[in-house]
């Protein structure tokens, strides 16, 4: 029961972190605003309510809208960084060529692959399973990240599945599961609600 109910609180906390920005404000917005009038009514019902209460009451809800932006601009500056370092380390860039290759011609990568083209496979799948976990654990912007690279890791993921799904076999179910998540919901993103 327990196992179960801690999967569950993770992929809803998971889900929350990937859903739209519009709907998360909105419901942070509604929580700040229940928080708020709470205060207000308390600081109304313990008796009269003087300007230093209510001053402070606005303070508090300012102060936390500006935490909530700080960080979300935080996000943006960290997955822009993350971008950055990708396209300057010389073994993600000509792992992200060759790539590009295959998804262009679209030659699949199987489990089969020569040791020569693992090279490049591995390192841009682990590079996008890192992203992805960030991204899932709320540490980068999802928008953003799914905006600059998001068709790029969704096109390798699909093209990669033989390889992936040999490595599972021989590694474990968990492995590449956040790029799987992540390329869920650009799919979702892209196609729209079922």
């Amino acid at each position: 029961m327990t196992g179960q109910l801690a999967r569950t609180l993770r992929r809803e906390r998971v889900r929350w972190r990937l859903s739209r920005k519009p709907l998360r404000l909105v419901v942070q917005g509604v929580g700040l605003a229940a928080l708020a009038l709470t205060g207000f009514t308390f600081l109304r019902t313990s008796g009269e309510i003087n300007e230093t209460a209510a001053s402070i009451l606005v303070a508090v809800v300012f102060g936390a809208v500006t935490v909530l932006q700080q960080r979300q601009s935080q996000r943006r500056q960290h997955t822009v960084g993350l971008m950055t370092a990708f396209q300057s380390a010389e073994r993600l860039s000509t792992a992200d060529v060759w790539m590009a290759g295959r998804i262009t011609s679209g030659r699949t990568v199987d489990a089969d692959l020569a040791p020569d083209d693992e090279r490049h496979v591995i390192p841009l799948l682990d590079y996008y399973e890192f992203l992805a976990v960030l991204a899932v654990r709320g540490l980068v912007d999802v928008p953003l990240l799914l905006n600059l690279r998001g068709g790029t890791m969704t096109r390798c993921f699909d093209l990669c599945r033989g390889y992936i799904e040999d490595r599972r076999i021989r590694a474990g179910a968990e492995v590449y599961q956040a790029l799987e998540m992540l390329a869920a919901e650009y799919r979702r993103r892209v196609v729209g609600p079922a």
